[in-house]
């Protein structure tokens, strides 16, 4: 075992989900799953989809049919860009965590420094490390309320033109701490000086309760992003669609040429056919109005 995933610090909270998994007296706050069963559709859509003996690879980017799918639920959410130009910047992949793996694995060079906001998920601050980037975290600080809020100007100060990539995932796994528009905008510009990635982490947008946004969504960097910008958004169906077990997630690329065939041959691969397909043929009734 290489020494650099040797010393990586066990997940508490799997530790304690090891111990509580199966036992009917816990309540389940250990990770960001509902306490509700995938819906009856999207479950005989799967059921569907193996019937038909469709237990075949898939495109490395997903099947075409359900990147089409996503690329119209993002222009429902996100209608400055049109369906088919978010259909080109779509790549299925095998969950959430995976698509930030794949998404760092393509841009973090060993000995790269890497800044994350924290606390959050482990497996991001482990991501880099296990690529040998040197990483560097930039912690929320409480306000006098209690509230979660972000030191902008530590942020800024740790990111410098020798910054490959900044991780920030908002809205947050633990906090529930969530980035404002003018927040993001203050941090794509100052990347866009410094010619930093941004590995936007947004697989909780849905569950945002402010009410100030017009889709109901949370601020995403998507909505301010210009087409040049080094930016990179994962999402997955696991918390909004309730599918935690089916590892199904998806990368939204920048629109420029830097994700090429050879990175798309190597890197991507997308989820078992079956559950690309389920996925595609239910999206119809679970898309935001």
């Amino acid at each position: 075992m290489r020494a650099v995933v040797e010393s990586l610090e066990e997940s508490r909270i799997r530790e304690v989900a090891n111990e509580g998994l199966g036992r009917s007296d816990v309540l389940k706050f250990w990770f960001g799953e509902s306490d509700e069963v995938t819906p009856d559709f999207i479950r005989e859509a799967a059921i569907a989809s193996l019937q038909h003996g469709e237990t075949f690879y898939a495109h490395n980017l997903g099947l075409p049919e359900l990147r089409h799918a996503i690329a119209g639920y993002m222009h429902g959410l996100h209608p400055q860009v049109h369906t088919d130009a978010w259909f080109d910047r779509v790549a299925v992949t095998s969950g959430g965590v995976n698509g930030l793996m794949v998404a760092v694995q393509a841009l973090v060079d060993a000995g790269d420094e890497v800044v994350l906001v924290t606390p959050v998920w482990p497996n991001l601050v482990a991501q880099p490390r296990i690529l040998g980037a040197q990483v560097r975290t930039v912690p929320l600080v409480a306000d006098a309320s209690g509230a979660w809020r972000l030191d902008m100007d530590a942020l800024l100060s740790a990111i410098t033109p020798g910054t490959r990539m900044l991780i920030v995932n908002a809205p947050n796994n633990p906090t529930g701490w969530t980035l404002t528009r003018e927040e993001q905008a203050t941090i794509l510009a100052h990347c866009r000086g410094t010619g930093t990635w941004v590995l936007a982490d947004e697989v909780y947008e849905r569950l945002y309760y402010a009410g100030d946004t017009a889709n109901g969504a949370a601020p995403s960097f998507l909505d301010m992003a210009e087409p040049d910008d080094r930016l990179i958004v994962t999402h997955s169906f696991s918390k909004s669609f309730l599918m935690t077990g089916w590892r199904l997630g998806w990368l939204v690329l920048p629109p420029s040429p830097s994700s090429t065939p050879r990175a798309r041959q190597c890197l991507y691969s997308a989820g078992p056919r079956w559950q690309c397909s389920a996925r595609m043929r239910s999206h119809l009734r679970w898309w935001p109005t």
